[in-house]
């Protein structure tokens, strides 16, 4: 493991040093802070109408990260040749995809962790110390990365980022639209409709299941009930993708 480890180190340092990394998030702290204009020009209830346009800028920007630096996770090493000389080591291909995801999972982690300081900044002094409901809708928000820097990196294993970017993008667009597909298979006239419906429902990821944020954006109590199926189904769902991942890059030809 300490291989492993010793990979998601270097790529944590190398999305560290990379400047896009910063642009995206320098957009993400601008949205959360222009979040507190929009309590100027809201009617209704303007504090929650701040805390769900922030805390959407944290989704967003954190899956936009999550897509843009996963779909070259693989491929970049591959393009420059610095493949070569880490597999020249006693370095098995699947501690080496392992260890690539780890480390983006790590610069997530991180940057979700800043924003989400930011967040309680702003919210503390403008509103109130957001609930601990928010903190858990933070950690769902990470499991949902989770899956989703896997599908990047099985995408970025196996093909182009171009091709990875449409491929990881319509798992993302799909995964945030499985109830609607749900809600349409069973209103279809078709039987063959609604029986294709239900067949994608079960075998494409579905985002919303780790998504509270209408508990958090309203300060409800936790839903307990839902939190450990979402975790195993994260953690089931992001094991067999990551797998898929490590299979796609045995069988790769880099010679």
């Amino acid at each position: 493991m300490k291989r492993v480890f010793a990979v998601a180190r270097n790529t944590l340092r190398e999305a560290i040093r990379d400047k896009v990394l910063y642009s995206i998030l320098f957009f993400g702290v601008l949205v959360l802070g222009m979040s507190l204009v929009t309590e100027e020009i809201t009617i209704g209830d303007q504090a929650k109408v701040v805390r769900s346009i922030a805390q959407g800028a944290i989704d967003l920007f954190a899956a936009i990260i999550a897509m843009f630096l996963g779909i070259s996770l693989v491929w970049k090493e591959l393009d420059r040749k610095t493949v070569y000389t880490v597999l020249s080591k006693p370095l098995p291909r699947w501690q080496f995809v392992v260890g690539k995801y780890l480390g983006l999972m790590a610069t997530l982690v991180v940057e979700v962790g800043i924003l989400l300081a930011l967040y309680c900044a702003l919210m503390t002094m403008h509103q109130e110390f957001p609930p601990p409901v928010v903190f858990v809708s933070m950690g769902l928000l990470i499991a949902e990365l989770a899956l989703l820097t896997a599908f990047a990196t099985l995408f970025s294993a196996a093909s182009s980022p171009v091709t990875a970017a449409a491929f990881t993008l319509s798992v993302f667009v799909i995964g945030h639209l499985a109830d609607d597909i749900w809600v349409f298979g069973n209103q279809a006239q078709s039987p063959a409709m609604r029986e294709v419906a239900r067949v994608l429902y079960w075998a494409l990821p579905n985002f919303e299941v780790f998504s509270i944020r209408e508990e958090a954006v309203h300060h409800m109590p936790i839903p307990w009930g839902r939190l450990g199926s979402a975790l195993a189904y994260g953690a089931t769902y992001t094991s067999a993708v990551l797998l898929g991942a490590v299979m796609v890059f045995e069988r790769k030809d880099i010679q």
